[in-house]
């Protein structure tokens, strides 16, 4: 079953003919979904551990250091139970929601927790990181050509271009000997730094969220938000054709401003951006800031029997019945509570 909200996602996929592989963590349960839908597992609060991409059967590219904090519900049910989308309000029996929510279209079930990674996890994510490996051999062969260096210098009586050949392939000899040690060492060394700067981050965003609680936010909600119009965002042909995929690695930051009796929160977020150009895969890390609006959802009015809201993008008055707005075209899910603001 193809999600309505995956559906421009899938129609990106299907014109590059690529077929992107979750594994998630569930329970201590590994599971999986497939965009192509040849194997899909109910998960509940599943957090993602990887994803592979494939292009006719064949691997292109895993990729890995996935934000834990997020957690994502697939579950599929007949039940008569009455539901509530977790994206845009709307209340329904839960067995209409199987092919996502009958209004505003998604189906992501996100959940964002301000826990406390660990120190575990901060060394993971230095030691497995290409970079750390490449810098870490680096720093461990100067380190030992150097010391071959003041050893050969200070107990020979000579210092000649054998000796100098001697502290090179010596040097590197014991470089290649001690480097597990170095891997170690020196990721000890840098996850501190590493882990204190998330701890205040962390710290950040529990304030933050306590004064959006303050104000009748909900973080569920929001995060659910940003993942729908994200993806709205990326997977629109006029905006971004080559991007066949998205991760929002980390948040790093949320500033929240007053305009026009408007509220407006800044999210800066450590995307990876996966591209397809030239038959071959592009992973993009970069550091995005993306505005987003709050939608006053408690403030209908009535006028002659039909609920008139302001259009998000333009202000104009149009009918909650209609999800486009006839004025400047953008669509209006009225339940929904954070739009991105489009430069």
């Amino acid at each position: 079953m193809t999600l309505i909200t995956e559906r421009l996602h899938s129609k990106r996929l299907n014109k590059y003919k690529i077929n992107i592989k979750t594994i998630y963590k569930d329970d201590n349960e590994r599971l999986e979904r497939n965009s192509d839908n040849s194997h899909n597992d109910n998960i509940t609060n599943g957090i993602i551990l990887e994803k592979d991409y494939y292009k006719d059967k064949k691997l292109l590219l895993k990729t890995y250091n996935f934000d834990p904090r997020l957690s994502y519900s697939f579950v599929f049910n007949s039940s008569d139970k009455k539901i509530k989308c977790p994206n845009c309000g709307y209340i329904d029996k839960a067995k209409q929601f199987n092919d996502g929510c009958p209004y505003c279209k998604t189906y992501y079930n996100m959940d964002y927790s301000n826990k406390d990674l660990g120190a575990k996890y901060h060394y993971d994510q230095v030691v497995n990181s290409n970079l750390y490996t490449k810098i870490t051999f680096i720093i461990d062969i100067i380190f030992s050509v150097i010391l071959m260096y003041f050893y050969i210098k200070i107990s020979s009586r000579t210092f000649n271009i054998y000796d100098i050949a001697k502290v090179f392939i010596i040097g590197g000899i014991l470089g290649v000997a001690l480097y597990y040690v170095f891997y170690i060492v020196d990721a000890m060394i840098i996850t501190l730094p590493v882990k204190l700067y998330k701890e205040s981050q962390n710290r950040k965003q529990i304030i933050f969220w306590n004064r959006m609680n303050s104000l009748g936010i909900d973080k569920k909600t929001f995060f659910n938000n940003i993942n729908y119009e994200l993806k709205n965002y990326y997977f629109d042909d006029k905006v971004n054709n080559d991007v066949i995929d998205y991760d929002i690695i980390d948040y790093l930051e949320f500033n929240d401003y007053q305009y026009n009796n408007d509220l407006y929160v800044k999210v800066k977020v450590s995307l990876r951006i996966i591209t397809y150009k030239d038959n071959k895969l592009d992973v993009d890390n970069k550091k995005v800031i993306f505005t987003f609006k709050r939608n006053d959802v408690n403030n209908l009015e009535l006028d002659k029997e039909i609920n008139i809201i302001k259009c998000h993008n333009c202000g104009s008055s149009i009918d909650v019945t209609k999800n486009t707005c006839e004025y400047c075209g953008s669509v209006n899910n009225y339940l929904q509570e954070w739009y991105l603001v489009r430069e």
